[in-house]
């Protein structure tokens, strides 16, 4: 599953396809749906499980970014893009006499924050007007529907008395926030064994899954807030998100995609015909609802009713954790999970064409890849020269967000100058002295013709925070960061 989950996901990408619809594919084709030569097992159903909370726990750190100061007309367009189609699709699950409407409608009406954000990186426009306003709309109309779906998931007879519960837990997980971020930072202060932060972490976001089963909570949605919560505790433990980036999205992610078709019912006609008469009524509802948006905010109207209207993230997550509780039927969740297939296949490819922007595709970077060839994927070398004062070398890792920096004489490095090193000096010196007068840590210097695997080998045995790349003269041509290369290892 997994070998081949990455295969169709290297295909799809390769055909200018959204990467993760392939494994939902090899899933379908895998399971109950086509050939039945995978069958749903207690272990499947146990990794799948922990991957929605793993999946939805990054969600909640790295796509729920509510930094920016929310205007009036973005939250009333968030609530005409649930609104609207909320309206649509009622009508017709009801025609359709759909038992379980109310689980249902949230998944397939919600947009999903996760594959816009990875749509606007592709084309490079995440940080302009245009793709903040776009991303800030799907956000907050993700946040409403993950609250408003674990509402009806506990709904049994009295909707006040749900919704009042949902509230309490919400307000008992963001109460315990700080508590959590302290706890973590005291952990790492007393002990001090190899991972322990990697450890803590995980071992968190399970006690609270645990806990949230226990009051009847879904532990996925409570994995997305604890992760919202934690957002700026990860934020400024880079080396440590990218630990969590591989451990989710090299296992978890493509099993769960995978899983996402394994879970189907065979695939006959009804089910083909009901999960295309949902994706068509989702796109024109949502579609609609994000041009009218447009309106409102004075952004591009039909990319933005593209935009507003991607699926494949989180709604999948909500979907799959709803029938793995048994809260809907194996052929509710089968056309269901169709329909926001078909969507997450064939808006992206939409929003491309009519965009205009042209997708960048990086070579990937291989374990025996030399430095020298892809030196132009790195960043500009971070330095400080030896005759700069330590106030002007703090001003540099703050920055870069760095935990310590490469200094330099004639552009050849003499050794670093880490933050632990700088926090045991008085802060009345940093405008007096000068990195030469100080006795800077051994740096590791490798040249430029390396391997990629002999710097990670590099950074494993001597746990260096940076290692400078050097020319044959000696000189600096480039400072790499463990978590800097991580990063392109497993993008």
């Amino acid at each position: 599953m997994l070998f081949l989950a990455k295969l169709a996901e290297e295909l799809f990408s390769r055909l200018g396809l959204i990467p993760f619809v392939g494994a939902i594919f090899i899933g379908i084709i895998l399971g109950e749906g086509v050939t039945d030569f995978i069958k749903v097992n207690e272990i499947i159903s146990f990794i799948t499980s922990l991957g929605i909370v793993f999946l939805l726990f990054l969600a909640g750190a790295e796509e729920i970014n509510m930094e920016q100061k929310l205007d009036k007309k973005l939250v009333l367009t968030s609530i005409i893009q649930i609104t609207i189609p909320f309206s649509l699709v009622l009508v017709v699950l009801y025609i359709l006499n759909v038992p379980h409407y109310l689980i249902l409608i949230i998944p397939l009406i919600m947009t999903s924050a996760g594959p816009l954000t990875r749509l606007l990186i592709d084309l490079g426009i995440t940080k302009s007007e245009f793709g903040v306003n776009l991303f800030y709309q799907a956000t907050i109309v993700e946040i409403i529907s993950v609250i408003l779906f674990a509402i009806f998931l506990g709904i049994n007879g009295n909707l006040l008395y749900t919704a009042l519960e949902i509230i309490a837990i919400f307000v008992l997980i963001f109460a315990l926030g700080p508590f959590l971020s302290r706890l973590l930072e005291k952990i790492e202060g007393y002990i001090k064994v190899r991972e322990i932060e990697f450890a803590s972490i995980i071992s968190l976001i399970l006690i609270i899954g645990f806990l949230s089963e226990i009051l009847k909570f879904n532990s996925a949605i409570a994995a997305l807030f604890l992760g919202f919560l934690l957002r700026r505790y990860l934020k400024d433990r880079p080396e440590l998100l990218e630990k969590l980036h591989g451990f989710t999205y090299g296992f978890f992610e493509p099993l769960f995609f995978v899983s996402i078709g394994l879970f189907f019912v065979k695939i006959d006609y009804q089910i083909l015909i009901i999960g295309s008469i949902l994706f068509i009524v989702i796109f024109i509802s949502k579609f609609s609802a994000g041009i009218i948006s447009s309106m409102i905010i004075k952004n591009n109207l039909f990319l933005n009713g593209l935009g507003t209207s991607t699926k494949g993230g989180v709604d999948a997550s909500l979907l799959i954790s709803a029938l793995t509780i048994n809260a809907i039927t194996p052929s509710e969740y089968s056309y269901s999970a169709l329909a926001i297939t078909f969507s997450a296949l064939f808006i992206p490819l939409l929003f491309k064409l009519r965009s205009g922007y042209k997708v960048e595709r990086k070579e990937k970077i291989k374990l025996n890849t030399k430095v020298s060839l892809i030196l132009s994927q790195f960043s500009s070398p971070i330095f400080a020269n030896c005759n700069e004062t330590l106030r002007e070398a703090i001003n540099k890792i703050n920055e870069k967000n760095a935990r310590a920096l490469v200094v330099v004489s004639d552009m050849k490095p003499v050794g670093i100058i880490t933050v632990s090193k700088l926090l045991e000096i008085s802060p009345d010196y940093y405008d007096k002295l000068r990195l030469c007068d100080m006795e800077l840590d051994d740096i590791d210097i490798m040249p430029l013709d390396s391997k990629i695997s002999d710097i990670l080998k590099k950074f494993r045995e001597t746990e260096t925070p940076v290692i400078a790349i050097v020319d044959k003269d000696h000189r600096l041509q480039l400072t790499i960061y463990e978590r800097e290369l991580l990063r392109f290892l497993i993008t």
